[in-house]
């Protein structure tokens, strides 16, 4: 696309005011100017400085008010009309007057329409193009400023001549849309798992209704709490729904369940009561329960909340959304299910027989819950060498921020030596492109080379971003696609190259400032010492494995050309440093004098020197300078125009001088990555008083946010103790429920373990989740041993009575809570990144949990019931005469 095509896109209001829109950065093409290009040996030959050229040229091109003609009957403005409509014009415009001849723009300098000098190109597949970056405000709805984005397009393609071609080649919208999909998916596949394990246990068209309406009625009431809090319906909230699939019909399954058991035990019965006052009784007998996990729940969610940072933003929305669907099925199950129960169940010949599934369930769990009653020590030793066993497993798996983003659209952040042009970036990025053009798994290869105007991301020409879209084929095989980049990158010499996926990348830059996963800063004082130090951590990061993108910042000194002042010569002919300051920079940078309306678009009318000019040194100490007195002197009489070096760039981070070694980690876990380095570094690199280093980048996130669900989750592990002794008011039986907390870890690690050995805050998290559920079913066991307990029943009936009598209860809510995960397990691509690991920590922790609840309390209780038995116990009598009395 040409210069004379760019202005309608740069003068064009549609993408800059379209709703949500912050900025257009623009790459590439050529940037209309009117230039007045002056020949320092003409100025010389008229006698004419720069400074009378810069404000000729400015008092060439204006309009200017005259006020107002007044009569009797009429008034009429008076305008001076001055603006310049061509070249000619500001041609035939005079600088001054010598021996009254006049000095003319056009005697003295080279007036054209020609292009802004270049500090950022662009390429798309191998040839020249414009790029547009959109930039969306913080709180836009990503969808909503892409469609309007895109409707502006529309109306742009239109102006532009028909052999110019528009290609989109990132949308960030892309990501999320396949975000969102995958994870309904995955919430449609839980609902369908979910019906069907009720369905098994249930066998009875009337109670499946029963539990699953719980089930839409908590995520949509769920999704309209969001909607009016304004967080509206994205991947994260999606995925705090898939989440809670099987938890929210956990309550209605208890309540039910307890009803429809005591509905069957009262149709045995030979003298059988009320069925509505049996119903009101089974469901008043789990309401404590059911209350109690529900904020027992929300506050185990509670560490997730204290989250700051990127990772806040990612798991605030998630555990919101899992929390307003547990309260919502919470009061579904105290509201609507005890009304189904009347209105389905009552009157109703139910079958006498329990189904094949649930006397399945009885004949194994049987046997094993005599052997727990009977060898109690066993089982809990058991129990012990398990947890035993992960915690030796923890300490071995290795430790992540995030999982890594199923991306199609990476990034490769290139960096030549400092004071390289930007042709040479462009011909090494083009490089690259030329090698990959035939192969099919990159789709699309774009450079952003330089610094675009306006850009608020301050580059040199020696940096450059290659934008690469993959297709299918290189999604499938992404690590593959990134090793590929990474070998061709490294047959260009003197080419850096950092590789990451574009979310990624913007992730790690929020992160340390730096656009990789790892950030060694090393702060000092001097600047020599820190480069010094910086090639030793750099040299030593080089040999540990898994380390890859290595680069050390480049802060060197590079070539200049420096004008250093003479401020007692520049004094005695009445000139500030200031003033020569401003003719420097007109003559070799070039200064704005005003702007030129044409055809109702506004381009910037610059004076400078002509390039021949610009680029040689005796020209510049030759160039004429204007003194207060009207005399003219050359600019070597106050200034030495000399050779000379100096440092590239000087970098600080709170006020302190830092230079920073990065890389990103491949084939190994990022803590071990890191724990390697740090030992290395330790051993290897001295570093001299007042100098030190830190460990930024994703390791330093995953640190403090592992700290912060510790220090909340002690927090949290007293609440919910006070809690639970305010549910079974009873200090032993709550340390026997607290007890069998730690015992839900043994199968979250080892599902960890052989899931990858990679724990993450996602992971983190689903332990979190997993506690919440662990607790609800310790206490809903628990809670039917006290009641039983309390009719003055013995301690070996109650725990057999009751442990059989919860088991399927127990049983359908952690297959419901557990299998409801498998549609996040097993699936893969974007949305589920961040989910997979959580929903792995929940299935494998969720099956020994279960299996520990239902032995180990059990074990606890035939050692330590005697503690547990009221003083005082309520006849079994007058418990059913309290019973009979409550409709």
């Amino acid at each position: 696309m040409g210069r004379d095509y760019l202005p309608n896109l740069t003068g064009s209001l549609f993408l800059r005011t379209s709703p949500g829109v912050t900025q257009v950065v623009i790459f590439g093409g050529d940037v209309r100017q009117y230039q007045v290009l002056v020949d320092p040996d003409k100025l010389k030959g008229f006698n004419v400085s720069l400074q009378e050229v810069a404000e000729a040229t400015e008092k060439a091109n204006v309009n200017a008010p005259g006020g107002f003609l007044i009569s009797p009957d009429q008034e009429m403005l008076v305008r001076g009309v001055g603006r310049i409509a061509s070249i000619d014009e500001l041609k035939q415009s005079a600088i001054t007057a010598r021996n009254g001849t006049p000095v003319l723009l056009g005697q003295v300098a080279d007036v054209t329409i020609g292009a802004e000098l270049k500090r950022g190109d662009a390429t798309s597949n191998g040839k020249k193009a414009i790029v547009l970056v959109v930039n969306k405000q913080p709180q836009a709805d990503t969808p909503t400023v892409t469609r309007a984005v895109e409707a502006a397009m529309e109306e742009i393609k239109a102006s532009l001549p028909k052999d110019v071609k528009v290609d989109v080649t990132f949308r960030q919208e892309n990501f999320i849309e396949a975000s969102l999909k995958n994870v309904e998916d995955a919430l449609r596949d839980g609902i369908i798992i979910v019906s069907i394990v009720l369905i098994l246990f249930l066998m009875n068209w009337r109670t499946v209704i029963i539990s699953l309406s719980a089930l839409p009625l908590s995520l949509l009431l769920g999704m309209m709490i969001l909607n009016w809090t304004g967080q509206g319906i994205n991947t994260m909230t999606l995925g705090g729904l898939a989440v809670a699939i099987g938890s929210v019909v956990d309550d209605a399954i208890v309540d039910m369940e307890n009803v429809y058991r005591r509905l069957r035990e009262n149709q045995l019965a030979g003298t059988p009561v009320n069925p509505l006052q049996v119903v009101f009784d089974g469901s008043i007998e789990v309401r404590v329960s059911v209350l109690f996990s529900t904020v027992i729940i929300a506050v185990v969610f509670a560490p997730i909340f204290a989250l700051s940072g990127v990772e806040g933003r990612i798991f605030t929305p998630m555990g919101l959304s899992y929390l307003l669907s547990i309260a919502a099925s919470t009061l579904v199950a105290l509201t609507l299910t005890p009304a189904l129960c009347a209105l389905l169940l009552v009157n109703r010949r139910l079958p006498d027989e329990e189904t094949w599934v649930a006397r399945f369930s009885h004949r194994v769990y049987r046997p094993a819950l005599r052997f727990s009653i009977r060898f109690p020590q066993i089982v809990l030793i058991a129990a012990v060498a398990s947890f035993v066993a992960a915690m030796v497993i923890l300490p071995a798996l290795g430790r992540v921020f995030l999982p890594e983003f199923q991306e199609s659209s990476l990034v490769v952040a290139t960096s030549l030596y400092p004071g390289e042009s930007l042709e040479a970036t462009n011909t090494a990025d083009l490089a690259i492109q030329d090698a990959l053009k035939s192969d099919k798994r990159f789709e699309a290869l774009q450079l952003r080379s330089g610094r675009a105007p306006g850009d608020s991301d301050v580059g040199g020409v020696n940096f450059g971003e290659l934008d690469v879209e993959l297709s299918e084929e290189g999604l499938k095989d992404r690590e593959g696609s990134i090793e590929t980049l990474r070998r061709e990158f490294a047959k260009i010499p003197g080419v850096a190259a950092n590789i990451g996926g574009f979310i990624s990348h913007r992730m790690d830059e929020v992160l340390s400032g730096v656009r990789s996963a790892i950030a060694v800063k090393i702060f000092g004082p001097d600047s020599e010492q820190l480069r010094t130090i910086g090639q030793q951590v750099e040299s030593t990061m080089r040999n540990v494995t898994g380390v890859v993108d290595l680069q050390l910042e480049p802060q060197v000194p590079i070539k200049q050309v420096q004008i250093q002042f003479d401020r007692p010569a520049a004094a005695r002919y009445g000139l500030s440093v200031g003033d020569l300051a401003q003719t420097i920079e007109t003559a070799l940078n070039g200064r704005v004098i005003s702007q030129v309306l044409e055809n109702q678009q506004v381009f910037d009318l610059v004076v400078w020197l002509q390039e021949s000019s610009r680029n040689n040194l005796e020209t510049i100490r030759n160039l004429l300078v204007d003194t207060p007195n009207g005399q003219k002197i050359p600019l070597a009489q106050v200034a030495k125009v000399v050779y000379g070096t100096g440092p590239n760039t000087i970098n600080r981070e709170n006020v302190s001088r830092l230079i920073v070694v990065s890389a990103n980690v491949q084939g190994r876990d990022l803590g071990s990555v890191i724990n390697d380095i740090r030992e290395r570094v330790r051993q290897q690199v001295q570093l001299p008083s007042g100098y030190y280093i830190q460990y930024g980048g994703q390791f330093q996130a995953q640190e403090q946010a592992t700290q912060t669900l510790i220090w909340a989750g002690i927090l949290a592990f007293i609440a919910i103790t006070i809690l639970i002794y305010f549910a079974v008011k009873s200090i032993p039986a709550t340390a026997m429920i607290m007890i069998n907390l730690p015992l839900a870890l043994v199968g979250g690690v080892i599902s960890v373990a052989l899931g990858g050995g990679i724990i993450s805050v996602a992971s983190m998290v689903g332990f979190i989740t997993l506690f919440g559920v662990a607790t609800r079913n310790g206490l809903l066991l628990v809670d039917n041993y006290n009641n039983k307990l309390a009719i003055g029943m013995s301690l070996r009936e109650v725990l057999f009575e009751g442990s059989m009598e919860r088991l399927v209860a127990i049983l359908m809510t952690a297959l419901s809570s557990a299998l409801g995960m498998v549609p996040l397990v097993i699936g893969t691509g974007a949305g589920k990144e961040i989910l997979q690991p959580l929903a792995v920590v929940v299935l494998g922790g969720l099956f020994t949990s279960t299996a520990l609840t239902l032995l180990v309390i059990p074990a606890l209780y035939s050692l330590f019931g005697k503690f547990l038995a009221p003083k005082k116990t309520m006849p079994v009598q007058n418990i059913e005469a309290a019973q009979g009395s409550a409709v």
